[in-house]
């Protein structure tokens, strides 16, 4: 019987928020301001590449829910970007405003990450505008049409002058209300205190796109570049839904995951960092050793003297457990960010389920 451990989400959270900053971008939409706000990974490890995996999160989210992928993806040397994208009313302006947004990265290659409703904007940027930056997705419990989710929205009109309060408790409603398993539960009460945050645009907006009725047609492509990632337990998305995907992608690499529910990314975030690290390999993105080493280690000395100096100066005033503290504060990312030799290769968990999805794949031809 799997031993199912809590992800210690808040107490890891806190330590992360602590060390890294959220960065901002704004745009003038409509003689209307447009506010991004993103973390991205190359202020951890001094990456420099011109090449990134850009993060989108669903109707409930913020970009602080990717925080697991942000750490272990950049310890293996990739530079990862979460987005919080702004209000948009409408699909169209959306993906207007996410190409200006891409456009001032100044990002020579991007593959896209998308869950659930952030999968479906994936699919509409790449679908509208052809951008040749795109190099390949990954959607993650996400769908292909959302004409199924307009009971979501059955007042219509209604969503645009209704309160706030109004707007969370419909969309919390949506979350599971039975007993769940343990990692699951933690992930939905982080996700519960990140809708609590959001203002009445946001959440307004998003119900709106949500609701639109829209299908993602005909879609130009290269199908061998996109990776379906599906939980099994998802609650929001019916499954029969979410394999619509793969059925839009015949030739997909599809991976599923025995449990994660609405959120896989907080409740099995080792699973769903595995895949991601799996899927850019494959798509020709494999981080140079020597070059990660390198900055691991320029990024360690310099911690290293921010400690030494820091104890100097408050050796006369602070005591031994203050020091200790200020040392951890100041090695969090580091302790995730360690280069060994021996881990040129994925760890041995990471081959075995591997080896499960290339079996499941050879399964899916012969049948």
């Amino acid at each position: 019987m799997t031993k199912f451990e809590p992800n210690n989400l808040e107490k890891t959270y806190k330590s992360f928020q602590e060390e890294v900053a959220i960065n901002t971008i704004s745009l003038i939409e409509d003689n209307e301001e447009k506010v991004y706000q993103y973390y991205d990974s190359r202020g951890l490890s001094n990456n420099s590449t011109n090449e990134a995996i850009i993060m989108l999160h669903g109707v409930p989210g913020k970009c602080q829910v990717f925080y697991q992928q942000i750490v272990a993806l950049t310890s293996r040397g990739y530079r990862v970007i979460s987005v919080e994208y702004p209000p948009f009313w409408t699909l169209f302006s959306f993906c207007q405003g996410f190409h200006e947004f891409l456009n001032l990265l100044e990002i020579e290659k991007i593959h896209l990450f998308g869950l659930g409703f952030g999968g479906y904007l994936a699919m509409k940027y790449v679908n509208s505008t052809n951008d040749k930056r795109i190099k390949s997705l990954i959607l993650c419990n996400s769908f292909t049409s959302t004409k199924g989710f307009s009971k979501f929205n059955k007042c219509g009109g209604m969503i645009s002058w209704a309160p706030v309060f109004w707007l969370k408790r419909k969309l919390l409603k949506t979350f599971p209300q039975k007993n769940v398993l343990l990692p699951i539960a933690e992930a939905i009460d982080f996700m519960v205190e990140i809708v609590e945050k959001l203002d009445y645009e946001e959440l307004a907006s998003r119900i709106t796109m949500f609701t639109y009725e829209d299908e993602i047609k005909d879609f130009d492509f290269d199908q061998k570049k996109v990776t379906v990632i599906n939980s099994m337990d998802s609650n929001f998305v019916p499954r029969k839904i979410r394999e619509k995907v793969v059925d839009k992608f015949p030739d997909c690499k599809y991976a599923k995951i025995k449990y994660g529910g609405d959120f896989p990314q907080l409740s099995n975030p080792q699973e769903i960092n595995m895949h991601l690290i799996v899927h850019l390999r494959n798509n020709g993105w494999s981080p140079d050793n020597n070059t990660l080493k390198n900055q691991i280690e320029s990024k360690n000395n310099k911690t290293e003297q921010l400690n030494s100096s820091t104890a100097s100066s408050s050796s006369d005033s602070s005591s031994d457990s203050e020091q200790d503290e200020i040392k951890k504060k100041n090695s969090f990312i580091n302790q995730k960010i360690i280069f060994s030799p021996k881990e040129e290769k994925l760890n041995k968990k990471e081959i075995e389920n591997e080896k499960e999805i290339e079996k499941e794949k050879e399964n899916e031809k012969e049948n």
